[in-house]
């Protein structure tokens, strides 16, 4: 019995000392608008930011460059929102949580 009731006084002290669970950014909408990639998020706890990669084709035997930008972290909320642009021509982009 007193191995339980010490079993149970140590589960109730790691239950009051645990932090809340942190939901990730929710309600993200994304949209392009021409080389930039736009994202806001309306809810949830953390940070989002916006990344877009993009190709650039440059010098004189036409190597192709392939890069990332990554836009500033935000936190959700209203009027909120992060952007990442790129010098050359997007192939992909997205959100990235943290």
């Amino acid at each position: 019995m007193r191995r339980a009731l010490t079993g149970l006084a140590v589960a109730v002290l790691f239950g009051a000392l645990a932090a809340p669970a942190a939901a990730a950014p929710s309600g993200c909408t994304g949209r392009h608008d021409y080389k930039t990639y736009i994202v806001a998020c309306t809810t949830g706890d953390g940070s989002y930011r916006a990344w877009i990669t993009c190709m650039t084709v440059a010098g004189p035997g036409g190597m192709v460059w392939r890069s990332t930008t990554y836009g500033p972290w935000a936190t959700p909320g209203p009027g909120t929102s992060s952007a990442a642009t790129c010098g050359g021509t997007p192939l992909m982009a997205g959100t990235q949580f943290g």
